[in-house]
């Protein structure tokens, strides 16, 4: 294991074992790039990669939130493997969004290492929760990765959601959802139909990564404020999922005019659906999130039992020092 080099490689990271060199959320020229879902923050330098491999979901909510990928592309599904010289990797569900993936990554000379994007080890309405596979080496996302970070139980949440909506309706005002147009959008939708109530998206992006979402089997229902039907909607009562409030505005205002946007501001209540709402629950927010948070990422790690974790993204260095404290042989990557 001594000669198994893990760095930061723009957005992403870089894996050199042996002979092989693979790219993890970030392309490398003229190697092969392991793709873990279509958020921008894991898009680092992909059109430089030979050869990217991902799950069908991760390629076409991509397509359909406007990037595109240069190389050759293996499409792999969920619990399938694919190979070159020295390695075979198997695509695992991450639980973060639609086609997100865990990827275990086995040498040939039996060192099994586990990298796992971003995930949530969670169930949501529209995502299962990623479980944990025993590896040598886990590379661990660490974005919630400190103590303070313990999300109440997801039904909670949906039940506070669904009481704030409800509330503001009742009172002629117009709950607004700000969500992140792949995963927590889609998410937000279903929950607010299951509580009854109507939805209308206000940005375009989420429409075309919903149409992915139907694709797949997942049953969405809403109106996009683009259609004839949204301005009934609004009038007799409904919520709004946006993922940028700006453009949402400027959407209104070419679809309904200045002064008629103008009068539905004043009645807009925002909230946003993300984990660093904690603590500003049905103020600022709800702590909806699609990551693992501190605890689930320490059983996690238990579950894995690896003899070296490296820990990514921002408190990659605290939460290596929890690990450390776990009995863990921990590495920060920053």
């Amino acid at each position: 294991m001594t000669s198994l080099e893990i760095s930061k490689h723009g957005g992403g990271l870089a894996l050199e074992y042996g002979h092989v060199k693979l790219g993890l959320d970030s392309g490398l020229n003229n190697e092969t790039t392991l793709l873990s879902h279509a958020h921008a923050d894991h898009l680092s330098g992909i059109a430089r990669a030979y050869r990217i491999v991902a799950t069908k979901g991760t390629l076409e909510t991509l397509y359909a939130r406007g990037y595109k990928v240069g190389g050759k592309v293996t499409t792999i599904d969920i619990g399938d493997s694919v190979g070159q010289l020295g390695v075979e990797v198997t695509a695992l569900n991450a639980g973060h969004v639609l086609g997100s993936t865990m990827f275990l990554i086995e040498f040939d000379d039996d060192l099994k290492l586990l990298y796992t994007g971003d995930f949530n080890a969670v169930d949501s309405l529209v995502h299962k929760a990623a479980k944990a596979v025993q590896a040598d080496v886990l590379v661990s996302e660490a974005t919630y990765g400190t103590p303070e970070w313990v999300f109440p139980d997801r039904k909670e949440i949906y039940r506070e959601i669904l009481l704030k909506a409800s509330e503001i309706m009742d009172n002629g005002k117009i709950p607004v959802f700000q969500a992140y147009s792949l995963g927590k959008a889609q998410e937000a939708i279903a929950l607010l139909h299951s509580g009854g109530i109507n939805v209308v998206t206000g940005n375009q992006k989420i429409d075309d990564v919903c149409k992915v979402y139907k694709k797949h089997g997942i049953d969405l229902r809403h109106i996009s404020l683009r259609e004839k039907e949204a301005s009934e909607m609004i009038e007799t009562g409904c919520a709004i999922v946006c993922s940028a409030p700006r453009y949402m505005v400027r959407n209104l205002q070419t679809e309904f005019g200045h002064s008629y946007t103008a009068k539905l501001e004043s009645r807009f209540s925002f909230f946003s659906l993300s984990g660093w709402t904690l603590g500003e629950t049905g103020k600022r927010g709800f702590p909806l999130s699609a990551h693992t948070d501190f605890p689930g990422l320490i059983e996690f790690a238990r579950q894995v039992n690896p003899r070296l974790v490296y820990c990514f993204t921002s408190n990659a260095a605290q939460f290596s020092v929890h690990l450390t404290d776990e009995g863990f042989t921990a590495v920060p990557l920053e």
